[in-house]
């Protein structure tokens, strides 16, 4: 804690709102950048998602019951700040963005939460980054026709192709699908009115193997028959699927979620018509989403010159009939995942060496076994001081976990933090050892 408030960075602080450099006895300069991210969330769900997946941080309340309240951490790396309006859509968000972007300056301005999924690209649960962000509702009416006037947001070119490359599968959210799980989704498929073999899902619930076996043990049990050149529905399939999405009231855990970056069309009103999608195909043929926020967040980034925005929504309906809030919680807590986990390859790197108190040389390779060999009981503990995320954890091969550590921070320009963190776990004696070496 600093001057009253709390301590979100290495040499900065919030109090009252205002980030401000401590680094120095004295120093009252602000920075140039104060938290790294400031992440607003449209729904108190999708606000309480975000803090489900930060959970092992503490968090420090501000400005409670003023017009602008928000809620600060330290990831062990990112400072965050959190917020949200007090309804959906651009008009409730953009003032609160908009005052906590100049406030609190972040490098990143970045929203979670729900969207609606185009249906022949997405499915229920896959979370999609915009890229671009545009307001479709944007134009000009003549008589019926709409003449759009869009403003489209791109992202920045590098953070595209982070996300176009990125693996959700180490993500708490993220699961192979068992056989009763593609089971319930085929069948549900087929209540639904929707083609399983044309479903942008269908290979995530299905092998090239366990299709033609899976169907046929499907329809010797008598819930799937062929009828006029496609497997249908039977009375036993669709009691069952029914039954099973009634008694279904909380959704999914997991899934075999995909992340995909694509056109993220922000408008004024929830939309429950089909049609939409044919409407916005006009003159945005690859339109992945439709939120209302997204091209609020983006633009206010670009007016206040903040260097990067991020959206990331989960898909929990695709704007039709029928939606409903089945896959809303699953949503918001995988769109919140996924974001942070992008922060934590694309942000965290920039913030760990801009706040490097020096450079770090080379260690013998000697001096590296000396250390990391100790620490087969204690890497876990350091992982969880230097704020590595869970995700990147399960992947650390097994009995290599402290040099998977070394890994993680080297990559990052992060590896002069470990001293203070060897400290911390009590083994000052192997900090002392690699201190003589950075």
């Amino acid at each position: 804690m600093h001057n009253n408030g709390i301590f979100v960075g290495r040499d900065m602080s919030v109090s009252q709102g205002h980030v401000t450099n401590v680094g120095e006895p004295g120093a009252q300069r602000q920075r140039r950048h104060g938290v790294d991210v400031l992440v607003i969330t449209a729904l108190a769900e999708e606000y309480d998602a975000v803090k489900q997946v930060l959970g092992s941080f503490p968090w420090e309340d501000h400005g409670t019951g003023g017009l602008e309240p928000f809620a600060t951490t330290n990831t062990g790396g990112l400072s965050v700040a959190l917020a949200r309006p007090t309804a959906m859509g651009g008009r409730s968000t953009a003032p609160i963005a908009t005052a906590l972007t100049e406030r609190l300056r972040p490098a990143c301005l970045a929203m979670s939460g729900v969207c609606a999924g185009e249906p022949g690209a997405t499915a229920p649960g896959d979370v999609v980054v915009a890229s671009p962000a545009y307001q479709w509702d944007e134009g000009k009416y003549v008589g019926d026709s709409f003449r759009p006037d869009y403003h489209q947001m791109p992202m920045d070119g590098r953070w595209l192709r982070a996300v176009q490359n990125f693996d959700p599968s180490g993500l708490p959210s993220h699961g192979t699908a068992t056989d009763e799980e593609a089971k319930v989704w085929y069948l549900e498929r087929l209540l639904k009115g929707q083609n399983p073999r044309k479903h942008p899902a269908r290979r995530r619930y299905f092998s090239r193997s366990a299709w033609e076996a899976r169907l046929a043990r499907w329809e010797s049990e008598g819930l799937i028959a062929w009828r006029d050149s496609a497997l249908a529905l039977t009375e036993k399939g669709r009691t069952l699927i029914e039954r099973a999405l009634y008694i279904d009231v909380d959704g999914p855990e997991r899934l075999p979620f995909v992340v995909v970056a694509g056109p993220m069309a922000s408008g004024s009103a929830v939309m429950a018509d089909p049609e939409t999608w044919n409407r916005l195909e006009v003159n945005q043929r690859k339109i992945q989403a439709l939120d209302m926020e997204a091209a609020t967040i983006a633009t206010i980034a670009h007016d206040r010159q903040v260097p990067h925005w991020l959206v990331a929504k989960g898909v929990m309906d695709h704007a039709n009939l029928d939606k409903d809030d089945r896959f809303k919680e699953f949503a918001a807590q995988a769109s919140a995942e996924v974001l942070f986990a992008l922060l934590e390859e694309l942000l965290k790197p920039a913030a760990a060496s801009a706040s490097a108190a020096r450079p770090v040389g080379a260690v013998p390779g000697s001096v590296k076994k000396e250390v990391l060999r100790p620490l087969t009981y204690d890497w876990q503990d350091l992982a969880d001081y230097l704020g590595i995320p869970s995700h990147h954890v399960r992947r650390f091969r097994a009995g290599d976990e402290a040099y998977e550590v070394w890994g993680w921070l080297e990559s990052r320009d992060r590896l002069g933090e470990l001293p203070d963190a060897l400290e911390s776990i009590g083994r000052g004696d192997l900090a002392d050892l690699l201190r003589r070496h950075l």
